[in-house]
């Protein structure tokens, strides 16, 4: 990992310093790389704490042996006291994590139950890379809303049955009409200590009825798994533009 820019800019009239950065990263596994954590921490001259932020990057993408370029993202609100008159003494510490991604179609879709009050099921179990689970999948129409609308709430159980923790485990749910044209989409998401479980709960309400004839609710299942960590830091340097 190599941190390819952090840099401050003057204050502006509020006497507030924005930080920019990037980092470039090297994937030198065989797997792809679908999801990176990025966690960041801004020294003063003293070495003490003045700001920091996590980020969570779910739309980069780095093929096997391959490398790429991720913006760092430092937070907001730093007024230039917190450096004491010597911005140019900060630094950053930054800590990644590279994710592959297990992935699961889950089905066959489930059908949308045609009246109200009425429940469909998946009633199978659902394995995740060998370290999480779907205990089925419950899909309820429950009375439409005042103006007619549908409302359908789809739960999920997961479990960790791993003694890894996954820092995402994910359900992706699209509603599709008989045409297999999507009418919405949803995706849930969350993190899973060891031998734990998640209620998954994603909804999709305000749907007309005619849209949801002989519709189907399309289902896949991811969780990501570590496959790299680094470190890096890198002392700040004046931004000209």
């Amino acid at each position: 990992m190599k941190i390819t820019e952090f840099t401050y800019n003057n204050p502006d009239s509020d006497g507030n310093i924005s930080l920019e950065g990037s980092v470039l990263l090297e994937n030198k596994t065989d797997f792809d790389v679908e999801f990176v954590t990025i966690s960041s921490t801004v020294l003063n001259h003293a070495g003490v704490t003045v700001g920091g932020n996590r980020q969570e990057e779910d739309t980069e993408f780095i093929s096997a042996k391959d490398s790429g370029e991720v913006d760092l993202t430092f937070g907001w609100n730093y007024h230039k006291d917190l450096f004491d008159g010597k911005p140019k003494k900060m630094k950053a510490l930054v800590e990644v994590t590279m994710y592959k991604r297990e992935f699961m179609k889950v089905g066959p879709p489930i059908e949308v139950p045609a009246s109200t009050n009425t429940l469909n099921m998946l009633k199978k179990d659902v394995s995740i890379g060998g370290m999480a689970e779907i205990r089925g999948i419950s899909v309820l129409r429950k009375n439409d809303d005042d103006d007619g609308n549908v409302q359908l709430e789809i739960r999920a159980g997961f479990r960790n049955i791993s003694d890894t923790y996954i820092d995402r485990a994910q359900l992706d749910a699209r509603l599709m009409d008989q045409r297999d044209a999507e009418i919405e989409s949803n995706i849930s998401y969350e993190s899973m200590p060891s031998k734990s479980s998640w209620l998954c709960e994603p909804s999709f309400w305000n749907i007309k009825p005619g849209k949801i004839k002989n519709a189907e609710i399309v289902l896949s299942a991811s969780i990501f798994v570590p496959i790299g960590t680094f470190t890096g830091e890198a002392t700040a340097t004046l931004r000209t533009d």
